[in-house]
């Protein structure tokens, strides 16, 4: 399918993988007969394995998050959710193959959420609500049954997520609402910010069904659900409508103040919970664990929206003298502040940001590339202004902020780097050979550069005579022993052949030619009266025209 236009996005329910993570079992059979008798083969069993993430989730399958990483935002009318670069990671393994949670309720006159039951949820915790923990056995994070139901693999650790129970049965999505929370997200690859390396455009996106407080350090934490009907519902529980508001379940617990329970002895009753640790009880509410894959950070400061802050900005501040919690501000908008040149001696500039009540002339003269290019003297306040400076140095320290930014900066660097280094072999060759002009790096090189090397090999070989190039190396001061014995004053020529390997052919000694092997002279007609051979060459002629024959079935 064609990717979407700039601007718009195509949403699926969901997207399911040929074949869901599990253990298979391929049996090959054959059917032969021979002479119209069967003669079946004995079929053979092979065994593979289909294995996505299940107790981890590597960092470099999540695509982006929101609220972003370590943010700091009005955030508290912002569902969190998360995407995911494999497509089909929700939908990979199967939430409850037993059926053990049950099939839901349907509503009166609603259509069912179509597709499939996702295994991931993305759950939401404010700080004091969740202990984390890393590295934990896979059989103390879940319930004795389940560990049994997931395969009781061993020497399995992960990270988990703990909380009260109560908590996570109120904030945990049905088996219905895990449907309506994951979707397939099919967007235009080029039309974002950062262009993510390997991405075809398709996302898997979780989201949560709680929203953030205000003013609160939050994390969000996609968690696996894999066999864990003893948390998650058939059916949603029961709620009146909230008119004009989202996830009315969700937003009915998120104001619930969290409760603080002491340690206590576990109770037989109870001990399915946590098998192997002692919970926290209190009240009979007991802490619970769940495989944690994924999480993130942010917090929300403040309230409304950017509109709502623009319209409260105070356009009444230009020109007014300092006082008690408002600064100086000059009639041009500028603030007097104090830095330190990179001498070291203090110095008063201004500074003005982008938010002025007056239409403000557009700095045409970047790009910069460094902060001190855009430090100037404005003629309207007469002294130095450092806010292009200052704006420069903020969005490099959020560019820099990004990973995904460093690495295509580093991947354009080696790509550089590489053309650059293949632009000097390729004019160095040409040189070398003789060519008239380099030719374009865009087009196939080596073919050209072969050819080329050919044709300079062909018209700048030596002499047939000395195809060895003795008589050339022969003429090297340091390969000619009568200079050799002339610069170190030997006694004779042959010990100057001796100090160079005693080889005295090499060194320009004349070779004698090889003596030839004598041979009587024969003609034509010597050969013709010799009659013995000629009968023996005439029957292996035959022989062969004969065996050609068979091979040809009996042609000629």
């Amino acid at each position: 399918m064609a990717d979407p236009n700039p601007g718009e996005m195509i949403l699926y329910d969901d997207i399911l993988p040929p074949l869901l993570d599990n253990s298979y079992r391929m049996s090959v059979s054959t059917g032969v007969t021979i002479s119209g008798a069967p003669q079946p083969l004995s079929s053979r069993d092979s065994f593979f394995n289909i294995e996505g993430p299940r107790f981890s989730l590597p960092a470099t399958e999540v695509g982006g998050v929101f609220p972003p990483r370590n943010g700091h935002g009005a955030f508290s009318e912002s569902i969190p959710h998360i995407a995911l670069l494999r497509r089909t990671l929700p939908w990979e393994r199967d939430l409850d193959p037993q059926n053990l949670i049950g099939t839901p309720s349907l509503i009166p006159n609603t259509p069912p959420p179509q597709g499939q039951v996702p295994w991931l949820a993305l759950l939401l915790f404010e700080e004091g609500e969740y202990t984390l923990l890393q590295n934990q056995p896979l059989e103390q994070v879940v319930p004795t049954d389940v560990f049994q139901r997931l395969g009781s693999p061993q020497n399995i650790t992960c990270d988990a997520i703990e909380a009260s129970i109560d908590l996570v049965t109120s904030i945990l999505p049905s088996k219905e609402e895990l449907q309506l929370l994951a979707h397939v997200r099919h967007v235009n690859k080029d039309d974002r910010e950062l262009s993510i390396e390997g991405s075809n455009g398709y996302f898997g996106v979780v989201m949560g069904s709680r929203l953030p407080n205000e003013n609160a350090k939050c994390r969000a934490c996609l968690v696996s659900l894999e066999e864990r009907s003893d948390l998650v519902s058939k059916d949603p529980p029961p709620v009146q409508p909230v008119f004009g508001g989202f996830f009315p379940h969700a937003l009915g617990v998120r104001h619930a103040p969290a409760v603080a329970h002491s340690p206590v002895p576990l109770s037989p009753a109870l001990s399915r919970f946590r098998p192997g640790v002692t919970p926290i009880i209190g009240n009979f509410l007991i802490a619970t664990r769940l495989v944690l894959l994924y999480s993130w950070q942010f917090q929300t400061i403040g309230t409304g929206t950017f509109r709502d802050l623009m319209q409260g900005v105070d356009v009444g501040l230009v020109g007014k003298v300092a006082n008690a919690g408002h600064p100086p501000l000059t009639d041009t908008c500028h603030l007097p502040i104090s830095v330190d040149d990179r001498a070291g001696v203090p110095e008063k500039v201004l500074y003005r940001g982008p938010l002025v009540p007056f239409q403000l002339t557009r700095d045409t003269l970047g790009p910069y590339h460094s902060a001190d290019q855009a430090r100037r003297v404005t003629p309207e306040t007469g002294a130095e202004d450092i806010s292009y400076a200052c704006a420069f140095e903020a969005g490099r320290l959020l560019a820099s902020a990004d990973q995904r930014l460093a690495q295509e900066l580093m991947r354009w660097r080696r790509e550089a780097y590489k053309q650059s280094a293949r632009a000097d072999s390729v004019a160095q060759v040409s040189k070398d050979l003789g060519l008239a002009a380099s030719p374009d790096l865009h087009l196939p090189i080596v073919p050209v550069l072969a050819e080329a090397t050919v044709a300079h090999f062909a018209t700048g070989a030596g002499p047939i005579a000395d195809p060895s190039g003795l008589k050339q190396i022969q003429s090297v001061i340091g390969l000619n022993p009568d200079a050799v014995q002339k610069a170190y004053n030997l006694p004779s020529r042959d010990a100057a052949v001796a100090i160079l390997g005693g080889d005295a052919f090499a060194l320009g000694a004349s070779i004698p030619p090889p003596t030839q092997t004598p041979r009587p002279a024969t003609t034509i007609d010597a050969v013709a009266a010799d009659a013995a051979s000629l009968v023996r060459l005439t029957t292996a002629r035959d022989k062969i025209l004969n065996n050609t024959a068979a091979l040809l079935g009996g042609k000629p």
